[in-house]
């Protein structure tokens, strides 16, 4: 209907105020100076909301919210993997020293599941391990991984970082009998 500031403002005035040409119209050339500003602003604000989301922002942007989180981007790391991680910081945070924190942390890295074992040995009780199953792995380095485990995990624990790849495929078994003297060996 309009399409600027100016033109809305100029269409409020009431009748007689419109009735000169636009062109010898004070009010007319008033509003479309001030329509410029105030549809620039407009641009502007709209611009600062999209900056000011981690899922919205400019790639330029995201060191700056990296910086806010205490996040540096990692060596090999994808924008988007980045991003994603940005993004998950609130969430990893709030679940910290929790089973569930290492969970969202091995999804901000692309692995699809995770599995925490506790060490059987009593002496042992505080020690874990934390085994990565793969999917959509974005960074596979161990050390960066292992660091990053260490930030949000309990406190009283000591874990270890274990990286394991799946592959589906069908394994054949076969078992051996012994009767007698007679070997006998299946194969299912």
């Amino acid at each position: 209907m309009f399409n600027s500031f100016g033109e809305y403002m100029f269409r409020l005035l009431f009748g007689p105020l419109r009735k000169v040409t636009k062109k010898a119209n004070q009010f007319y050339i008033f509003f479309k100076v001030i329509g410029r500003q105030f549809d620039q602003m407009k641009k502007d604000i709209f611009r600062v909301r999209e900056e000011s989301a981690v899922l919205t922002c400019s790639d330029i942007m995201l060191p700056v919210h990296g910086q806010d989180r205490d996040m540096a981007r990692l060596k090999g790391e994808t924008i988007e993997s980045y991003r994603t991680r940005l993004a998950m910081k609130g969430v990893i945070s709030e679940k910290a020293g929790l089973n569930e924190g290492i969970r969202y942390l091995a999804k901000s890295f692309g692995y699809d599941n995770v599995e925490i074992l506790k060490n059987p040995d009593p002496e042992h009780w505080a020690e874990a391990t934390v085994f990565f199953v793969g999917g959509n792995i974005v960074l596979d380095d161990h050390g960066v991984l292992l660091q990053e485990l260490n930030k949000i995990k309990p406190a009283r624990t000591l874990l270890s970082l274990s990286k394991q790849q799946r592959y589906p495929g069908t394994a054949y078994l076969g078992a051996a009998r012994v009767s007698g003297r007679i070997v006998i060996i299946e194969q299912e």
